[in-house]
């Protein structure tokens, strides 16, 4: 397998979401995606991405404009946490944001009786969050008293090994049959499994050339026939589930008949699971691509 394509221009091609502006890539603009955490602070969690992986309830009903929509989940309780959502545009080094909401989430009541009760606490937040030099995240925010004191990292997890990749997608992906009845339940469960794998493995946290090196390895690890299968079947497969990545996208029947369209819907409605397949499928459309993204 050799696909001579960038990884951008891998997304673009097949999701179409990205802005024309992302393909300038001649400045030195810090990418801040990812999720940043502080351990003094370990009830809190903030996760930044780029807003054209957000849907509108991730962008506050804003249009995406080359800049980051950031989330904070600070949990209180068992049954209680604040969620603080913002539209963050990038000056430099820093994140500067204007528009936010602050939300507290109550859980109350059991079994048929549970509800979770959404209060808005604040809907004028402003701040910005400047990069430093040892590689931290310095927070200033005019409603979170605490977010001065905190001293952001990024949070990495471990990519998945060669075997892991070759056993949960590769191989499953060649040995899938596509001419035989039942082929489509059998393609929608395939993107699910998919998706499953990108958020089981959090791929959007994740050390990109260590993930290339052992897809790469999985993939070659394959015999001459799986490989074939494997480069036959997949662009349908990835073409499929990168669709599923556009907020206007449907699902169909075959996902209904299945029985696995409200994982599907759940599982896509979160953004950094849409970030993790996105960045995943890339590699994949990239395998054997000598040159770097």
């Amino acid at each position: 397998m050799k696909k001579m394509i960038s990884v951008l221009l891998a997304l673009m091609l097949l999701v179409g979401l990205l802005p024309t502006a992302v393909l300038a890539e001649a400045d030195d603009t810090p990418d801040l995606a990812g999720m940043w955490i502080d351990p003094a602070f370990d009830r809190a969690e903030i996760i930044i991405l780029h807003d054209y992986e957000g849907w509108a309830a991730d962008l506050l009903d804003e249009k995406p404009n080359d800049g980051y929509f950031i989330s904070m989940n600070w949990s209180n309780s068992a049954d209680s946490y604040d969620h603080y959502q913002m539209i963050a545009r990038q000056e430099g080094n820093k994140l500067v944001y204007d528009k936010s909401m602050y939300i507290r989430y109550t859980a109350a009541g059991e079994g048929e009786d549970a509800q979770v009760k959404a209060e808005v606490l604040d809907e004028q937040g402003k701040g910005v969050f400047t990069l430093q030099e040892d590689g931290t995240l310095l927070w200033e925010d005019s409603y979170v008293k605490d977010a001065a004191e905190m001293k952001l990292g990024l949070s990495s997890v471990e990519a998945p090994s060669a075997e892991e990749l070759a056993e949960r997608y590769f191989k499953p992906i060649a040995a899938l049959e596509t001419e035989t009845a039942g082929a489509e339940l059998k393609k929608a469960q395939a993107v699910l499994d998919t998706y499953a794998f990108c958020i089981d493995n959090a791929v959007w946290q994740m050390d990109t050339e260590t993930l290339r090196e052992n897809m790469l390895t999985a993939f070659e690890s394959l015999t001459q026939e799986e490989q074939a299968a494997f480069d036959r079947i997949e662009p349908e497969i990835t073409e499929e589930a990168l669709r599923l990545l556009k907020e206007d996208e449907k699902l169909t029947e075959a996902y209904t008949d299945a029985g696995i369209a409200e994982r599907l819907e759940t599982l896509r409605e979160d953004p950094t699971i849409r970030s993790s397949l996105g960045l995943f499928l890339a590699y994949v459309m990239t395998l054997g691509n000598s040159e770097e993204p």
